[in-house]
């Protein structure tokens, strides 16, 4: 087989606005370089100054060389009918290319067979990432010489290939080569139809625990402290990850005693003191000690991966090689090998002729097909089969719905029901067993506190009997974490009240009822065909009676919920499309209207009693039959259908528990009963549940007291003695690391005018300090609408500077944008809330970081309102007690991402000068550093010299 390798080097990442520089390209015959095309192209300006470093060309390597059109009359000889490889080519070199008159008779992008062949690879598929997995050393950004290093990166590729397993390796060629892929033929070995891909997916292989329920609550034995502090010396473990941290030492020893004495701790741990490492150490050292799991929980996903995958390798090192760890996430965010199965077959009914992209002017996305095929590589070969596990690459590439279609949504994914469940194949099933045989379980608090809710309903999942497990003391159940599981450790607990607030609401959505009638009426699926078995093989004459009465209820509920969500909830919300916020009423506000409130309970009284029915029918069957499989299933929606019922009844109830309102987000209305303070419950489900829980954060405390988190986390209420507290500095020399700049003259405001003249400002100032910066930066924003407004405004500009823009995607997990701007010295990240904690990018990536405006909460909240009432009705002060500080933790931990190593040197800007007249937040802001109010002009001045200490040029490419 012949085919030509090409790459090109340009002015910038650009499409529309960089110049082709330099074009390579090979011809590959077998695995032989046959022939090399290279040549320099003619350009007419001053080579920018980034395109020099990065690629060593300069202007008079330039003179004399011939037009882009006569190079592409080259290339067309050179590479005539042949298919033409390029790394990233949809995305950069083939649209360049294109764009100066070049036609291709097939293209193929090298991005595709690297992830197929190596799906799991955590260094990413560029080139450079590729090239440092295959010591092939550092990619030298010059056209031909990439060419030879994309050829030897193929060779390696092939060769991992044909190391996999016969079965694996006969089974994906069959779909590479049923699904008409190019590719294929790059495959080597035999392909093999196959009906099941689930076949070859490996089933749970047990690591500690014969029974995951043998490890009955026990005495437990203390740590020894002196071992816990050996640990943190230098030269134990990892050269960067044992810097000695007196800090550090004391935070582990304090939980250490906390573990030891089975009592509580709250901890703030300033930037730099390595809590991660102070907390993990104590948490390996007791799991091993008492061979129980210790909880790790965090409030972001990023964290989660960040302690699973980067810093539990440096307490394995040190401490424990074959330390179990589990980390457990959301289902919604497992891939459902069931769906899976059911989306292969339809995938691979579809016709072979069409192509499998789809070319559009500025992008190249993948069809349903293609999805498929490279989805099955990875489902192979990945042990979590977690979502977010995807590179950003391939999942923006690949339609939206296919996430919805192949991912974990319904509750029959349990034991007795699906067979792929029983027999340990299943993502969520395998990552429970892992959780209830691991030493430490990472999991989130969105999980861990819904799981713990005592009296309402919506959990994410039903806990069904086969997987409760008992907290003996007071009676509780957790779908997850075994009995044994007593000790745990939250992480950024700056959210916790937050967290605390989510996993208790109870939600009622247009989606949820829908998803509801899907379940029970579908004809393929549905509950409904469940019935129909029992009443075939029942001799009861009230079932087809009650099968009946079923059916007649599903038009009468359509009806209600479509009368609710598309007429009442449209005119109680209406649209605005002007703007991007969600909108928020309480039912406060709506009772100033009782006519209208009126209509909505009742029409939600309506939608309950049907419910009702619904679920009395459905325990009915599950009664008369004796069919495990059927009953079960039967149980499971009537479960389903209670917790709703059970919703409606707190939505329309009139306790001074909940806080009641209607969230529209985008087309969709929710409503919403929200608890309006978490203390009582935190200490009854949590403190008092858990031997010992420990609290942490970089963010805890407003001046310099704990008393904020106590009072609305509740760690006030514990017994005396039964909670310690304890604050550990920053080690960091914030005084001569960070200088923290103010811009003269922009300030925000709510005005309409005001708002509006404040985003021209700082999309005005960002264009020229990013540049200043030459990238580097983080963007910290508090909406998507600001997100939107400067990622719109900014991606021309910095493109034509070399300077790669990323943004926070919406509606996915943040880790593979994390790792790309922290790969690419100089690239910018915007984003939101996600990214203003769990984000560590030590050193020179994150240089400069911008704050869009205070981060005050919206005052009109529905939950921050009723919080304020409640305070004031009280007697109160709400700004100074609840409002404020609320904000001035935001600040600090936003500002946190900054700085995160003792070498780090960095810039912070906060665009809205009306910070200066708040000593309050002013003095949220860690000691030494010094906030100064400065002109655009300076600011821009301290920017650029920084940028010069830094070596810009490492590890841009412009690479996915």
């Amino acid at each position: 087989m012949e085919y030509v390798v090409l790459d090109i080097e340009t002015t910038g990442l650009d499409v529309a606005n960089s110049a082709i520089i330099e074009v390579g390209a090979l011809l590959i015959s077998g695995d032989e370089i046959k022939e090399r095309y290279t040549s320099f192209v003619r350009y007419d300006g001053k080579l920018p100054d980034t395109t020099k470093r990065i690629t060593g060309i300069t202007d008079s390597m330039l003179e004399g060389a011939p037009a882009i059109g006569e190079v592409v009359e080259q290339l067309k000889k050179f590479i005539q009918k042949r298919p033409v490889i390029a790394h990233n080519g949809y995305s950069f070199d083939f649209r360049m290319l294109e764009r100066e008159g070049m036609r291709f008779t097939e293209k193929y992008d090298s991005m595709e067979i690297a992830f197929f062949v190596l799906p799991t690879n955590a260094m990413g598929h560029g080139t450079s990432a590729l090239a440092e997995f295959f010591s092939l050393g550092k990619v030298p950004h010059r056209a031909l010489p990439d060419c030879e290093i994309e050829f030897a990166i193929l060779q390696g590729l092939r060769d991992i290939w044909s190391k996999k397993s016969r079965k694996k390796i006969a089974a994906l060629k069959f779909f590479a080569e049923r699904t008409g892929w190019w590719w294929a033929n790059f495959l080597t070995g035999k392909s093999e139809e196959i009906v099941d891909i689930s076949t070859l997916v490996e089933a749970h292989v047990p690591y500690r625990k014969k029974d995951a329920e043998q490890n009955k609550l026990v005495l437990t034995r203390p740590i020894d402290l002196p071992e816990v502090e050996k640990s943190f010396s230098p030269g134990a473990g990892m050269l960067e990850y044992s810097e000695d941290r007196p800090e550090q030492r004391s935070m582990a020893r304090f939980i250490a005693e906390a573990f030891n004495e089975k009592r509580h701790a709250v901890v703030e741990a300033g930037t730099g003191v390595g809590k991660s490492k102070a907390y993990l150490v104590p948490s390996v050292l007791f799991s091993i000690k008492n061979d129980i799991p210790v909880v790790i929980s965090t409030f972001t996903k990023a964290l989660q991966d960040q302690l699973a995958f980067k810093e539990i390798k440096h307490v394995r090192d040190t401490l424990k090689p074959d330390l179990r760890v589990a980390v457990i996430k959301g289902k919604q965010n497992y891939v459902c090998l069931d769906k899976f199965r059911e989306f292969t077959q339809e995938a691979l009914t579809e016709l072979s002729q069409r192509s499998l992209y789809e070319h559009a002017e500025d992008e190249t996305r993948f069809t349903t097909r293609l999805a498929f095929l490279l989805l099955s590589a990875w489902i192979l070969e990945t042990e979590r089969g977690d979502w977010d596990e995807l590179p950003y690459w391939l999942t923006e590439r690949i339609p939206k719905r296919v996430k919805e279609d192949i991912c974990n949504l319904d509750e029959l994914c349990t034991k007795g029901v699906c067979e792929l469940f029983d027999a340990e194949k299943c993502f969520l099933r395998k990552a429970r067993l892992r959780a209830k045989d691991a030493d430490l379980v990472i999991m989130n608090h969105a999980i861990l506190l819904t799981g713990l809710r005592r009296k309402v309903v919506q959990r994410e999942e039903p806990i069904e009997s086969e997987e409760v497990t008992t907290i003996e003391e007071i009676g509780f159940s957790h779908p997850i974490l075994p009995t044994e599981a007593k000790f745990v450790v939250f992480d950024e607990v700056h959210h916790l009240e937050d967290a605390a607030t989510s996993a208790w609401t109870l939600t009622l959505s247009q989606y949820l009822l829908e998803r509801l009638m899907h379940q029970l009426y579908d004809k393929r699926r549905g509950v409904r065909t469940v019935m129909d078995a029992i009443i075939g093989g029942s001799p009861d004459s009230r079932l087809p009676e009650l099968g009946v009465i079923f059916d007649g209820i599903e038009k009468d509920l359509r009806l209600d919920v479509r009368i609710l969500f598309d007429e009442h909830l449209e005119k109680l919300v209406p649209r605005d499309p002007s703007s991007k916020w969600d909108i928020k009423v309480s039912f406060s506000e709506l009772s100033q209207t009782p006519e209208r409130m009126k209509a909505l309970t009742g029409l939600l009284e309506n939608i309950k009693q049907r419910l009702v029915q619904i679920e009395t029918i459905l325990n009915d069957f599950s009664q008369r039959t004796t069919n495990d499989k059927l009953k079960k299933s039967l149980s499971i929606r009537a479960d389903l259908t209670s917790r709703l019922v059970k919703t409606i009844d707190g939505i329309n109830g009139d306790s001074d528990y909940f806080v009641r309102f209607l969230e529209r987000s985008n087309s969709t209305v929710q409503i919403h009963a929200a608890p309006l303070s978490v203390a009582q419950e935190m200490k009854f489900l949590v403190y008092d549940t858990f031997n010992s829980v420990v609290m942490t954060s970089a963010t805890i405390t407003v001046d310099d007291k704990f008393n904020f988190f106590a009072r609305r986390c509740g760690t006030n209420l514990i017994d005396d003695g039964h909670v310690k507290y304890l604050q550990r500095p920053s080690s960091f020399d914030y005084s001569r690391q960070v200088q923290f700049f103010v811009p003269r003259g922009i300030s925000y405001g709510s005005a309409r005018e005001v708002k509006r003249r404040h985003a021209q400002q700082c999309l005005d100032f960002l264009k020229e300090a990013i540049v200043a910066s030459q990238g580097g930066s983080l963007v910290l924003c508090s909406s998507h609408e600001q997100v939107d407004w400067l990622y719109e405004g900014l991606a021309e500009h910095l493109s034509r500077r070399d300077i790669w823009l990323l943004r926070q995607p919406k509606d996915s997990g943040v880790t593979s944008v994390i790792r790309d701007f922290t790969n690419d010295i100089n690239s910018v990240l915007i984003g939101t809330a996600k990214l203003w904690q769990g984000v560590d990018v030590p050193g020179a990536s994150l240089r400069s970081l911008f704050i869009y405006k205070i981060p005050y909460k919206v005052p009109t909240d529905p939950m921050i309102k009723a919080r304020c009432d409640e305070i004031q009705r009280e007697g109160g002060d709400s700004y100074s007690s609840y409002y404020e500080p609320l904000t001035a933790l935001d600040l600090k931990q936003g500002f946190g991402r900054l700085i995160r190593k003792k070498t780090d040197m960095g810039i912070a800007v906060l665009l809205d000068e009306k910070i200066m007249k708040k000593d309050t937040l002013l003095k949220s802001f860690p000691p030494g550093v010094k906030i100064v109010p400065a002109e655009p002009a300076q600011i821009f001045s301290a920017l650029s010299e920084l940028a010069k200490t830094v070596d810009v040029g490492q590890l841009t490419d412009g690479e996915i």
